[in-house]
């Protein structure tokens, strides 16, 4: 009872900050509903069966159709709200309310009442419609438009990879008792490695703990008003290389005055990273540091780092392999992570590179997906979301995700198209101004660093 009736490790409630001019209070708890999101694998779809699948705070139906296809309905009968998802598809492509025998089409209408007989009026009634959502079945995986809108195109909100040819598709799934803004939030936190993952097996390889420990914030990209996406150590700044001496080095123990002692205590870790660090060397990526994604033709890229509606795409610097965390909204305080993992393949694999996936795949989802993603998980479900902050300039990827969510999402775009409305543009946010004064203190007392430089760079528009 050391937290009273919550459990003392239990997840807190999740509340918006009450300040307007905040903008973590713009930013919806359920999530953005004008957008294509995954919903489950196409295969636990039964013929005879329904499946219910709460999104968005919304509780979806999927069954299949006359054409075995996939459809997705409100879970609702519109005749006395019973849950449709607790009844049966009886006639091959319909479902059926288990209360009344109200039975539906894939459109959402009522093509039989089971018990007023063949002749009921209940059929083909305006009021007894169910409201439909938009289905998209893509290498076995169902997609579903939640929003009121036209659905846009799939290929705007899904990745490209899932579209390309010969590639394997290896989705999970798991659940985070916590709001789906604090795993993005987190998911793209500039500076947790050596904290949050240092005991990760992926971190365990890396001298520097995955990512350089800096003061500095990361410049930031907003791509095209779709994803914030940071590269370190690209040429937009030196920011990574704070600590680094003349010969490119940084020490793997740093003092620190206000505890008269060293982070990390000790070097056991040393034992083994220096294979790893060999490694980069040769290949031409920096000790301890992930080698950037690419950019397209054009330079800019929108598929990298956090992007609408609420995906973190990473692994961008294997050429065959492509990680996408989406965290898809169930209620306030609870999100499905679904992590569509793809193998990509410029042509078919052969038959031992197929065996071989096959055969090395669960150590490497485990590795990724839970032994590293799950020490995220155990951060962020205890932040309190709104009680005050004071930031660091190294939670500029932080403030440009929120910037991101609150201003370009297609909800709000859509709201101001019909009702004509002008953007609402806030000032400079108390997170956004922490966030720059940070730069400034750290330039002020290192001379490698222009102050006005850093100010110019802490977020580009592209």
């Amino acid at each position: 009872m050391r937290r009273g009736s919550q459990g003392f490790d239990q997840t807190p409630p999740f509340r918006k900050p009450d300040d307007p001019a905040d903008r973590r209070s713009k930013i919806p708890p359920t999530g953005f509903r004008e957008y294509w999101y995954p919903a489950l694998p196409a295969k636990d779809v039964k013929k005879d069966k329904p499946e219910v699948l709460r999104m968005l705070g919304t509780d979806v139906v999927f069954f299949r159709d006359t054409n075995d296809e996939i459809q997705a309905l409100l879970d609702w009968c519109p005749h006395r709200s019973v849950y449709l998802s607790m009844g049966r598809c009886y006639f091959s492509g319909f479902v059926t309310c288990p209360y009344h025998g109200a039975t539906f089409d894939g459109d959402g209408n009522c093509v039989a009442f089971l018990t007023e007989g063949p002749e009921s009026k209940m059929v083909g009634a305006p009021g007894m419609k169910a409201r439909k959502f938009p289905t998209a079945t893509i290498k076995g995986m169902v997609f579903v438009w939640m929003g009121d809108g036209e659905p846009v195109d799939p290929q705007e909100d899904i990745p490209p990879e899932m579209f390309e040819d010969h590639n394997i598709h290896r989705p999970v799934f798991t659940m985070f008792d916590c709001n789906w803004v604090l795993v993005l939030e987190n998911t793209m936190d500039a500076h947790n490695a050596f904290m949050v993952h240092r005991n990760a097996i992926r971190i365990l390889k890396s001298r520097l703990g995955g990512r350089p420990r800096t003061p500095l914030g990361y410049r930031v990209n907003l791509v095209n008003n779709k994803n914030v996406h940071y590269q370190p150590g690209r040429g937009k700044s030196s920011v990574e290389k704070y600590y680094y001496d003349e010969e490119g080095n940084i020490p793997y123990q740093m003092y620190y005055p206000g505890v008269d002692g060293v982070w990390p205590q000790s070097r056991w870790r040393l034992m083994w990273t220096w294979i790893f660090d060999r490694k980069a060397r040769k290949t031409g990526q920096a000790p301890g540091r992930v080698r950037p994604p690419q950019a397209d033709e054009s330079g800019v890229n929108e598929w990298n780092g956090t992007r609408l509606p609420g995906m973190s795409r990473t692994g961008g610097n294997n050429a065959y392999f492509r990680s996408t965390r989406w965290a898809v909204p169930v209620e306030d305080n609870l999100t499905r992570m679904v992590y569509l993992n793809v193998e990509r393949y410029s042509k078919r694999p052969n038959t031992f590179r197929r065996m071989w996936s096959s055969v090395t795949w669960p150590y490497r989802n485990w590795e990724l997906n839970f032994n590293f993603r799950n020490q995220d998980y155990d951060a962020e479900k205890y932040v309190q979301y709104d009680f005050p902050e004071y930031l660091s300039s190294t939670d500029s990827v932080v403030v440009a995700m929120r910037r991101l969510f609150s201003e370009h999402n297609r909800d709000v775009i859509r709201r101001r198209e019909r009702e004509e409305e002008l953007p609402e543009i806030l000032n400079e946010t108390l997170a956004e101004q922490m966030v720059r004064e940070g730069d400034v203190r750290v330039a002020e007392t290192a001379e490698a660093f222009d102050v006005d430089k850093l100010q110019e760079e802490l977020l580009r528009r592209v």
